[in-house]
């Protein structure tokens, strides 16, 4: 069936639309990043976390990053001009520094000492002086620093690539996978990607055994596995069978476990009267005592 011209048009809009958004999406922006400032810590400690961070924003694709250098003339260029003290803090100062430069992204940080490590707040700023993003995090040194370094650069530029993995093998088959409350898989195994790094729920059922549940960490850019054993938890022969019981009429008396019956409920509802009889009985007894002694006694 021909398509009519309206219907056509409506395509090729579309069509162009898509491919704008997606060329958009591939540009290469030019941006620099500011000097860092220093919160209680000195200035060379904060250029050692801002040398790590320049490393770990141009490996973000998409960017073409002028040295920091040219930014900061061109801040101090500002300052002077504005009279002001602090003008990589100042979202309208960074924007005119930018465009002064022809950049079109600015990233402004500040860092301060937690414990053994650094804490770090970033921003983006555009040269229409927006705030893009605004994150923070911390950065230890040693083996993970680039891997975190990284991870910060990610979030800053490329949220929608901030993302991980989970792995998870059941040993047996036919189990239901759910995440956060969601089905989303079948046993024997499942790759769950794009995920939020982060704690998530993790819960595994099979109606032969017992659920598996717990908390998982979804780290950036890894996967992370998780072994079910749901073999070494078998539902009793009992549960089982209750589990299969259509729930649509009731339970019969035979189905129903010993300790819900009928003559076991009524002889724990006997033991539990003739205590709580008792225990009144002998508070009665006390509280009548005591009542006579303090009339008796003049």
């Amino acid at each position: 069936m021909p398509l009519s011209p309206r219907r056509l048009a409506a395509l090729v809009a579309l069509a162009l639309v898509a491919l704008a958004a997606r060329a958009d999406a591939e540009r290469t922006r030019t941006a620099a990043v500011a000097p860092f400032g220093a919160l209680g810590i000195g200035e060379s400690e904060a250029a050692k976390v801002q040398r790590w961070l320049e490393s770990a924003l141009a490996t973000v694709p998409g960017h073409r990053w002028l040295g920091s250098a040219r930014l900061q003339k061109a801040l101090q260029r500002q300052q002077r001009v504005r009279k002001e003290l602090a003008c990589q803090t100042d979202a309208a100062c960074l924007a005119a520094a930018a465009r002064t430069l022809g950049v079109e992204l600015a990233i402004a940080g500040e860092v301060g000492s937690l414990g053994g490590g650094f804490m770090i707040y970033l921003r983006a700023v555009d040269s229409g002086g927006r705030t893009l993003r605004s994150i923070s995090g911390t950065l230890e040194e040693g083996a993970g620093l680039r891997a975190a370094a990284r991870a910060l650069a990610v979030q800053l530029l490329a949220p929608d690539r901030y993302q991980g993995r989970l792995a998870v093998r059941v040993d047996v088959p036919g189990a239901f996978i759910y995440l956060d409350g969601k089905r989303i898989a079948r046993s024997p195994a499942a790759t769950l990607g794009g995920l939020a790094p982060g704690p998530h729920a993790l819960r595994v059922t099979h109606e032969a055994y017992r659920d598996f549940v717990r908390f998982v960490t979804v780290e950036f850019d890894r996967t992370v596995e998780v072994a079910v054993d749901l073999s070494a938890h078998p539902v009793r022969g009992e549960e089982l069978r209750l589990s299969l019981v259509d729930e649509s009429r009731p339970l019969t008396d035979r189905e129903l476990p010993w300790y819900r019956r009928w003559w076991a409920l009524t002889a724990f509802g006997a033991v539990i009267f003739a205590g709580a009889t008792a225990t009144v009985a002998v508070l009665s007894r006390r509280s009548v005592a005591r009542d006579s002694e303090a009339m008796i006694r003049p």
